[in-house]
């Protein structure tokens, strides 16, 4: 059985790593992207 962490506990990971300068830079350096490809971006290295 998988256990997921409680829904505040994740929703508080992803706006520590949105929140942090330089991750914002990072998602952003080749310009503008819609939420939907931030949020692919963001659970895709959640899972590594």
């Amino acid at each position: 059985m998988i256990v997921s962490p409680p829904l505040y506990e994740a929703k508080a990971e992803l706006f520590r790593t949105l929140g942090h300068p330089a991750r914002i830079r990072e998602l952003l350096q080749d310009g503008p992207l819609p939420v939907r490809e931030l949020l692919a971006e963001l659970r895709a290295e959640a899972c590594r």
